[in-house]
């Protein structure tokens, strides 16, 4: 996969992080396929969001704090204008559900995105830090960066019960399984952050435990103490670490509402057998979730291996697949009115380049590979592709080699089971030869029975 990240003045390394090789876009088209899937079943529907925002539109946020871990990109275009590239397709889903008055739609109302989003990342202001944000991305040698982000996410609106954030994580959450990634390799984390009623007195807790050992914290926790208390709980400084241990926590603080929203959500993993880890140190301070608050992780090889106790992966370890949380405040704070929604993440890139990983170790089974030699089948060819696409084939050819040799041995690469063979005699006769590539047995099939042939051939 293309790294996401371009230093300041190389903008052709950003273009080509958004560009899309073949089998990227291939394994990428897996990852949606199976995504929208699961996500039509549940009612989701699609939606287009623009990529750009008005940065008025989205100036309470940045105010507010709510960009500090992703900050926009912001640009001024010819007329004096500023313009925002769209910083995450969640916040494009729910200004658009503002813009285009879908209050009027039935509710709960369910919505399905695909975007490209953008942020500034500044590797000084510590950024890459945060254990839950994607390895590829980040700025080189302190220099400030643009990370794009291929999202694919749900935003379900006027829902106000944990049944929303149950429904989001379970499309999440069976996508990445559905894909194959095992139980073992994935790891959903879930924590309950407060609310606006229950938060304040956490926060004002926590800065004072932190305050009291201020002089032995690292530069950046001393730092963090200002304004983002809760990020100290997840720095990687050993000594940090050994502070934070004994730090209050959020748990302890949380009002009734938010206790039982969290039980609850908790009810729905078990019935649903999705196993999670309850982890009072994930926030994500300076974004635009709140109040519940998810990650789904791709838990390095190594990680396995040390885990002990069901604790899963330790913080700063594996790769973010998808994210998600409430977003009603950040809904709140772009409309100034009140509404409740929820959204979850997943990242298109760390998703296709883990499959594409694997497919590599992986050679494809069950595909049929067309051979031809001479004139004469070469143009007889499409005639014969074409009743393999209408049969509902998957039919792999490279028309333009002569060698049968060649053609047979690129069969044997891309792990074709069987090769089609014509030849000048099968062209004349209306036959053709079915090879088994592993074991080169063959044997003629008429044109006309080829399909139903190869349906059952491939079944065994």
């Amino acid at each position: 996969m293309a790294k996401p990240h371009s230093k300041t003045g190389r903008g052709d390394d950003l273009i080509r992080g958004l560009d899309c090789t073949p089998q990227d876009q291939k394994m990428r088209d897996e990852v949606r396929k199976t995504a929208d899937g699961i996500a039509q079943f549940y009612g989701f529907e699609t939606m287009r969001i623009a990529p750009i925002e008005s940065t008025a539109t989205m100036m309470p946020l940045l105010r507010a704090g709510f960009l500090d871990e992703r900050p926009p990109v912001v640009c001024e275009i010819k007329s004096g204008e500023s313009i925002m590239l769209l910083p995450s397709g969640v916040l494009g889903a729910v200004r658009a559900y503002f813009s285009h008055r879908m209050q009027s739609l039935p509710h709960p109302l369910k919505l399905v995105f695909e975007a490209d989003a953008f942020s500034m990342y500044t590797k000084k202001e510590g950024y890459l830090a945060d254990p839950y944000e994607l390895d590829e991305a980040g700025a080189k040698d302190g220099e400030p960066g643009i990370v794009p982000r291929r999202e694919w996410g749900l935003v379900m609106i006027g829902e106000d019960g944990p049944v929303a954030e149950a429904e989001v994580i379970q499309v999440l959450w069976k996508t990445c399984r559905e894909l194959g990634l095992a139980h073992e390799t994935i790891e959903l984390r879930v924590n309950a952050v407060g609310c606006a009623h229950c938060r304040p007195s956490f926060r004002s807790a926590l800065s004072a435990y932190f305050r009291a050992r201020a002089a032995r914290l690292c530069s950046r926790s001393k730092r963090d103490l200002k304004r983002a208390p809760v990020k100290i709980l997840s720095c990687a400084d050993e000594r940090c670490r050994g502070i934070a241990a004994s730090a209050p926590q959020v748990l302890d603080f949380l009002c009734e509402r938010c206790k039982k929203q969290l039980r609850n959500l908790l009810e729905f993993f078990d019935e649903a057998k999705i196993p999670y880890f309850l982890d009072p140190g994930l926030f994500r301070e300076g974004a635009w979730f709140g109040e519940i608050v998810f990650v789904i992780l791709l838990r390095p090889e190594t990680a396995e291996k040390e885990k002990e106790g069901g604790e899963g992966t330790p913080q700063g370890a594996g790769m973010l697949l998808a994210e998600g949380g409430r977003v009603s405040r950040a809904a709140e704070l772009m409309s100034g009115k009140t509404l409740a929604a929820v959204a979850g993440t997943f990242f298109l890139d760390a998703a296709a380049g883990e499959l594409s990983r694997r497919s590599e170790h992986k050679p494809s089974e069950g595909g049929v590979f067309f051979v031809q030699l001479g004139e004469l089948a070469k143009r007889k060819s499409f005639e014969i592709l074409e009743a393999l696409r209408e049969g509902g084939m998957d039919v792999k050819e490279s028309l333009g080699r002569d060698s049968i040799k060649i053609q047979l041995k690129i069969a044997e690469r891309i792990g074709a089971r069987v090769a089609l063979v014509l030849g000048q005699k099968e062209a004349l006769d209306g036959t053709i030869i079915v090879r088994e590539v592993e074991s080169g047995i063959q044997e003629t099939v008429p044109q006309e029975k080829l399909v139903d042939f190869l349906k059952k051939k491939l079944k065994k």
